[in-house]
């Protein structure tokens, strides 16, 4: 068996006897080919392709993988790969709307002209080589418009070609999902404005903020039926949600009747449908039977979030399964390797038959590749 079947059996409600294994290593695996504080081509999670001159560059990666791409570590270690298809769809604009992107030193912007106005968004370029959210669109209520507007001009150029190349190089190795970005509400607090300001502007002006929601869910919907149209089994919904930034009943009241529009239409599509949640999620868990979602992705319990694995696995309602990964902070710690171990014995456990094992949310530059390889070995042999 594939380890796409494999991921795809789990999916499917068969409950296969052996948890598969899809570890996450593709920013260890960039940062050790990147010099320090370079900028970073490619995003969490997206496939790197083996043609990509990245593997060409030594960085820090240890001798003994100096001539590995990414896939090989997949190939060798017998893993499955997960991905992120993100740059799928072009945005266009309307003649009278201008978007102007700089890199100026640190910093990177986005400024949108209009002939209500401008909006600019800033990010600044981390240590690590990732760009940053420095500056939202919306600086104050009135943006607002200037935001419809833009919005209300969008026209999105669907690009399948990008999905298929993916899909082709990715063959039986693993999973790929296609993105579709953030709701209303989730654009709203990680995009436009930030979490300070939908908090105010939430309770100073919420017949505006409605409004805008209103019309961006349209846009949103129109996005989510050309993801069902195009290739692809599974496509991933993600606000990148956590119960201290989005508290759950703003998830209740702004997120969940969003989910199943989205749902709606990609399950009639055949598709299958993931969210992200590798934060704070237990006040969500009474929730989750709600959301019409298949898979959760990212799940990581504590030590570094509020729930134990056992406590997830009590609250998956039927038909829902999770990745879920043994914390990524363990693999920093020169911890015994038999606690790690111990830890995806846990976690196969308490999700045997409805759970993808993973490291939670992804391995850390500094994380030690040698414990994953560890651990696949491990849950390989029954965990």
């Amino acid at each position: 068996m594939t380890h796409r079947d494999h991921f795809f059996q789990v999916l499917e409600g068969e409950r296969p006897t052996a948890m598969p294994f899809f570890p996450d290593i593709t920013t260890w695996y960039a940062t050790r080919r990147a010099e320090p504080g370079e900028p970073q081509p490619f995003q969490p999670g997206a496939l790197i392709p083996d043609g990509h001159p990245i593997h060409e560059q030594p960085g820090t990666m240890p001798d003994r993988f100096r001539d590995w791409t990414l896939l090989d570590f997949y190939r060798r270690f017998d893993w499955g790969l997960p991905v992120h298809i993100y740059d799928w769809c072009d945005e266009e604009y309307s003649d009278d709307i201008e978007s102007v992107r700089t890199v100026e030193g640190s910093t990177a912007a986005r400024r949108l002209v209009t002939p209500k106005g401008e909006l600019t968004r800033t990010w600044r370029l981390a240590a690590d080589g990732s760009w940053t959210p420095h500056e939202h669109y919306v600086k104050s209520i009135s943006d607002l418009d200037i935001l419809r507007l833009v919005v209300e001009n969008t026209r999105f150029v669907p690009r399948y070609e990008r999905i298929e190349a993916v899909l082709t190089e990715l063959g039986d190795q693993g999973v790929a999902d296609v993105t579709v970005m953030r709701s209303p509400f989730g654009k709203l607090v990680h995009e436009y404005m930030g979490f300070e300001q939908v908090v105010y502007a939430m309770a100073d002006d919420p017949a505006a903020m409605l409004e805008f929601m209103a019309v961006q869910e349209q846009k949103d919907l129109e996005f989510a039926r050309l993801t069902a149209e195009g290739p692809g089994r599974l496509v991933i919904l993600s606000d990148h949600t956590d119960e201290t930034l989005i508290s759950p009943r703003q998830y209740e009241q702004y997120c969940i009747p969003f989910y199943r529009k989205v749902n709606d239409i990609l399950h009639g599509a055949g598709k299958f449908v993931s969210t992200h949640l590798d934060g704070n999620f237990k006040g969500f868990f009474p929730l989750l039977g709600e959301t019409g979602f298949d898979l959760l992705d990212g799940c990581t319990p504590a030590p570094m979030f509020n729930y134990e694995v056992e406590e997830l696995a009590d609250a998956l309602p039927d038909g829902m399964y999770a990745y879920c990964g043994v914390p990524a902070t363990l693999f920093c710690q020169r911890l015994p390797t038999e606690e790690i171990l111990e830890f995806g014995g846990r976690i196969a456990s308490a999700l045997a038959g409805r759970g993808i094992l993973n490291v939670g949310d992804i391995l850390p530059p500094d994380g030690d590749i040698d414990q994953v390889v560890a651990l696949g070995e491990h849950i390989r042999c029954g965990g």
